[in-house]
């Protein structure tokens, strides 16, 4: 299907009701994949060392972005954009030639119970392990926060004298960041415990965005964005690992990855709305700090509901390569 919707557009010829039905199937396709995906790799791997396999995992997401735009843009340049459409079509297809050659996966031992219709599988979602909403509320956390930066600090940054060449370096800055630090956190993740880094880097991730207006001077800000743009890339990897703990204990995790992707989702769409909101109502500064504490709070709420999510909590803890 996602092949079919992405190379479909080649041939739409601009039909606006064509490119609508394209669209709702190249976006459920994408979705059903992410979510398919992370659950096959987790339970491919049993869910042990999750911090490594999940720092692996999401730097291979990373390197499809960055790769995907960069082959993307050079092939519709060369041969056309319907063309590049038609073409890049193809590898999901080849893709999922390769997965037929994967080992079986074996069922978890504890699976979700799932009743009849959509009431049975409404019922399965709230069962899901407490840890999962918290990972889920991580990546919705840093999406509400990214998103909410990347849509108004350009803004921002002209109302306090930066040109709009320095707010895309920041951009830039901060992506690179994330990217970046996901190929070395399956390093990192061999001698620290993925909880303790989960924890301080909300601290860290809700500062940097809280100080952005208390000194918008370039230099500081080249900091500041540094540190948010690592903040995400671990978050990125702490909170899959979160919910790859699960399947270690022997526990179901497909309807907890539909749960943990969703946050994404919903995280993209919620900070450039709330943003705008709140910048409308209180001013581009105050926004970011508003924000950063909302999101916190938020978390800390989740975190701290139940024995299980406060587990996840975790000042200082270290780990042997062994384990």
């Amino acid at each position: 299907m996602f092949t079919i919707a992405t190379s479909g557009f080649a041939f739409a010829g601009g039909l606006l009701p064509l490119v609508l039905v394209l669209t709702v199937v190249h976006g459920y396709a994408f979705g059903a994949l992410g979510t398919i995906n992370l659950a096959a790799t987790i339970d491919l791997t049993g869910g042990k060392r999750a911090g490594v396999t999940m720092g692996w995992y999401t730097a291979s997401l990373s390197t499809g972005y960055a790769v995907g735009a960069f082959l993307g843009g050079a092939f519709a340049d060369r041969y056309g954009v319907g063309a590049a459409l038609a073409v890049l079509g193809l590898p999901p297809a080849l893709a999922a030639l390769a997965v037929l050659r994967l080992p079986a996966i074996a069922a978890p031992e504890h699976e979700v119970p799932r009743g009849p219709g959509l009431r049975g599988l409404f019922a399965a979602h709230l069962r899901v392990d407490p840890r999962v909403w918290l990972a889920t509320v991580v990546v919705l956390y840093i999406n509400v926060i990214s998103d909410a930066i990347d849509s108004f600090f350009a803004l921002f940054g002209l109302a306090v004298g930066l040109p709009l060449a320095a707010s895309g370096a920041l951009k830039g800055l901060k992506s690179t960041a994330a990217t970046f630090i996901r190929f070395i956190s399956a390093g990192v993740f061999r001698y620290v415990d993925h909880r303790t880094v989960n924890f301080w880097c909300v601290i860290l991730m809700g500062l940097s965005t809280l100080l952005i207006p208390v000194l918008p001077t370039f230099g500081v800000l080249v900091v500041l964005f540094t540190i948010n743009g690592v903040c995400r890339g671990l978050l990125r990897v702490t909170s899959s690992a979160t919910v790859a703990e699960v399947r270690s204990e022997g526990h179901d995790v497909g309807i907890a990855s539909g749960v943990y992707n969703a946050g994404l989702d919903i995280g993209a769409i919620l900070g450039p709305a709330v943003g705008g909101v709140v910048a409308n109502a209180v001013g581009l500064g105050a926004m970011f700090q508003i924000v950063a504490v909302g999101s916190m709070a938020l978390y800390f709420a989740i975190a701290l509901s139940s024995p299980r999510a406060r587990a996840t909590l975790s000042l200082g803890r270290s780990r042997t390569v062994a384990e």
